[in-house]
């Protein structure tokens, strides 16, 4: 009997070729967004799983009294808290990226830039389960380093890296380092990611450290790691916040409302939407490119049965044969569940072939890998069977449904009635969705294109970042001397400026406990951040100095920790409480001593428009972290190979990096455009299928209709009129989706637009162009058909019906 249904079933696929292939067309489409968006959600939710104690771990987030949280906290609270609370384990200090800088190998003329560097606790690899490849990792001993296999080959070749020795050069000057261990690749599901781990144990040594005074890895006054708490196995930690929060604010001064502790695998996505401690991900357009996979996936199915409900109706006299000849409803349920489950089994291998061949474009896409080992996850196979399975049955369902209509009314009337409406509402809901996504796609690039184009109060424009060397071999103040006036002599050199971070990346840190020379109550929770710069920063940049002055280069060159001097942007001025930035002026503000202000900038942009613009004090020094060179931008190439032998010049050893600003600058806003494209993409698969749907019933309603639309041309009908005749309903559908999907789209995009300090707003001129694209789309597929039908030969339609 299963033969015989398969045998009818390709038997009318290739009968109705036009409809099926639409059918298979729009399937393959939505199933393979819903693979390729279900496999990128199920990646999201699994950061950080395949560490065997994550259960146990809990990263320390501290809200403070301002309502803010902080996950970079003293080091020093490691000790504190493994001593007094016996439920812990211990507490594993995780300070990344502080180490980065120049990697030389003893004994070669090898040297590599490394950014990502980081210093951790001496057992980090006992309680973390970062696969290692080689050696112990243990990280107990000042001077210790494990690293990673790719590493390990680009250093030492086919050597053994263990027990071998690295020079790292950064901030804290130059050292030697032994290898411990070697690791496989970090899994990319890791929050975790570093090339290069030092123990932390070698900031203990007051040589190492030298006058960087705040890297002190006991100390409780600079916050620069994480804390990650390992509770001991088969304790209870819930009571355990409470009790670390009564014990902080023992001391009087605490700004700490409560202490938290944030699961491990939470870190990344969060606990849910409504989560406000810091995390990695967001839940909210996780959950919303899940929402897109299964609204597309509803579309393609809703295709599938408007299609084939349409097409039942060419298939009446088989279905009325087969009740004259014995068969029961549950038997033509069958035949058409084997029919749907051929379709969409086709159309499923189809979608998986596609998602293997296309893998490294969805990364392109969705910025982020996609893991496509999801798909064999058992939780994978039972979604896909239930899809399948609803979607057979569904059908099954509905055709013993519509066959008992066909017992109680005539072909005419059921047309007229039943299948139409439904069909109807069907198209109607799949354009309310394809509408939505077009009015959302319009409404991110709006802010997009927002943020990008608002000015930001400095200039990025021809800026070159070179960054600066980690090994001076000798003096270094001589050698930032001479390397900036060596650029300032070349006349394709408008401006150079040197700073320990920049606009894009970050601060150099934040502090607290910045009051004016009356503290008031309120100061205890302010924060400010801190960024050290030369005295060419401000003019290189176009920042404008609105009261006082900028900074002398002697005062740069005295450095700030020997200089009671700063400058202020304005908005720190006014938390700072002067009436206008020129009463700062010439005023001190208390940071441990006494810092006079010898002027105020106006508020620029330092990081993109998703945040807000900080209360900022800027600190002097001869800064070498980056250099920023105004270029000309004729012979660029030439130009930068100049500066690059003036570099190598002067800083021998040191390779030469460098980069554009405003690119640096751009990619904050990789995750709106990560969203712009993937709701560009998802908008334009969700019309497609719409509108595939849509040619095939208004190709079905011309076939339905080929004798009427004979007559009136034989009777003078003019093919404005069929064209209308036929096309009128279908944008009838079009114009009634559009007052559903705008009211949601209005009120989905205020909700998202609201996390944004800087909103664009919503233009109505954004739903017309959604609206009108939407018509003109649905008008240009069904007018396709609808012309076929006005120019075809009326004799031969009148003839072959």
């Amino acid at each position: 009997m299963l033969k015989n249904y398969f045998k009818i079933a390709l038997r009318s696929l290739f009968k109705r070729r036009l409809f099926s292939l639409i059918n298979i067309l729009g399937l393959v489409l939505g199933l393979l967004t819903f693979l390729v968006l279900y496999a990128f959600v199920i990646t999201e939710f699994s950061y950080n799983d395949f560490h065997a104690n994550k259960d146990r771990i809990f990263r320390v987030v501290i809200e403070e009294r301002n309502g803010t949280y902080e996950t970079y906290l003293p080091p020093g609270y490691a000790g504190i808290i493994t001593s007094n609370f016996s439920s812990v384990q211990s507490v594993e200090r995780v300070a990344g990226y502080i180490g980065s800088g120049l990697v030389a190998i003893p004994d070669t003329d090898l040297a590599f830039k490394e950014n990502e560097v980081g210093f951790v606790e001496g057992d980090f690899f006992q309680n973390f389960s970062f696969p290692i490849e080689r050696g112990t990792a243990d990280l107990s001993k000042p001077y210790s380093v494990v690293i990673t296999e790719q590493l390990a080959e680009k250093y030492f070749g086919e050597a053994d890296a263990i027990g071998k020795s690295i020079s790292l050069s950064n901030q804290f000057g130059k050292a030697d380092f032994t290898i411990t261990g070697v690791l496989q690749p970090i899994p990319e599901l890791s929050d975790l990611q570093s090339d290069i781990f030092l123990s932390i144990h070698t900031l203990e040594r007051p040589e190492y450290r030298r006058d960087n005074g705040w890297a002190d890895p006991n100390g409780l006054e600079s916050g620069f790691v994480n804390l990650f708490l390992v509770a001991k196995e088969g304790e209870d930690v819930s009571e355990l916040p409470g009790l670390l929060t009564d014990f902080v604010n023992q001391d009087p001064d605490s700004k700490v409302a409560n202490v938290l502790l944030q699961p491990l695998d939470e870190i990344h996505l969060g606990s849910s939407i409504a989560d406000p401690m810091p995390k990695v991900s967001s839940m909210g357009s996780v959950l919303v490119f899940l929402a897109m996979a299964v609204l597309i996936l509803f579309i393609a199915f809703v295709n599938y049965v408007n299609l084939s409900s349409a097409n039942l109706l060419t298939r009446i006299k088989e279905i009325r044969m087969r009740k004259v000849l014995g068969a029961y409803s549950w038997q033509l349920a069958q035949q058409f569940m084997v029919e749907t489950f051929l379709l969409m089994g086709l159309a499923l291998i189809l979608a998986l072939g596609l998602f293997n061949l296309l893998d490294p474009l969805f990364f392109e896409i969705l910025g982020k890998p996609v893991w496509a080992g999801v798909l064999l996850e058992p939780i994978t196979v039972f979604v896909i069977c239930g899809i399948l399975g609803f979607a057979a049955l569904f059908s099954g369902l509905y055709v013993v449904f519509l066959s008992g209509q066909f017992e109680k009314k005539s072909k005419l009337k059921f047309i007229a009635s039943e299948g139409q409406w439904g069909r109807k509402a069907l198209v109607v809901f799949q354009f309310v969705i394809s509408i939505g996504i077009i009015v959302c796609t319009l409404v991110i690039r709006d802010q997009l294109s927002f943020m990008q184009q608002q000015p930001l109060g400095m200039n990025l424009n021809q800026r070159v970042v070179v960054e600066g060397p980690e090994d001076f071999k000798g003096d270094r103040k001589g050698k930032m001397n001479a390397f900036k006036e060596k650029l300032s002599s070349q006349s394709f050199i408008q401006g150079t400026a040197g700073s320990n971070s920049l606009p894009g990346y970050s601060y150099n840190f934040s502090a607290g406990g910045i009051t004016p020379l009356v503290p008031r109550p309120e100061d205890k929770d302010y924060s400010y951040s801190m960024f050290i710069i030369d005295n060419e920063f401000i003019p290189t940049f176009g920042i404008d100095v609105v009261a006082g002055r900028n900074f002398t280069f002697e005062e740069a060159d005295a450095n700030w920790n020997n200089l009671p001097k700063v400058m202020l942007n304005a908005k720190a001025a006014r938390q700072l409480g002067f009436e206008n930035p020129e009463s700062a002026v010439g005023q001190s503000i208390l940071w441990g001593k006494p810092y006079e202000v010898v002027g105020v900038i106006a508020d620029y942009h330092h990081m993109s428009l998703r945040e807000e613009i900080s209360p900022m004090i800027l600190l002097a020094a001869q800064a070498s972290g980056y250099f920023t060179l105004i270029m000309d931008t004729q012979e660029m190439q030439g130009n930068l190979a100049q500066v690059q032998s003036i570099y190598q010049e002067i800083f021998p050893g040191n390779p030469f990096t460098y980069s554009f600003l405003d690119e640096i600058y751009g990619r904050q806003y990789q995750a709106e455009q990560q969203l712009s494209r993937a709701f560009s993409i998802a908008g334009a698969l969700a019309i497609l299928i719409s509108c595939l749907g849509l040619f095939g019933l208004a190709a079905y309603s011309v076939q339905q209709r080929t004798k009427e639309i004979g007559i009136r041309k034989v009777l003078g009908a003019s093919t404005q009129s069929l064209l209308n005749l036929i096309s009128k309903d279908f944008l009838i559908l079009v114009g009634i989706a559009m007052v559903f999907a705008f009211p949601l789209a209005w009120y989905a995009m205020q909700s998202w637009q609201a996390d944004f300090p800087y909103r664009a707003g919503l233009s109505w001129m954004t739903f017309v162009w959604a609206g009108l694209g939407s018509m003109g789309i649905a008008m240009l597929t069904v007018g396709f058909q609808a012309l076929k039908a006005a120019w075809s030969n009326p004799v031969e339609s009148i003839r072959n019906e």
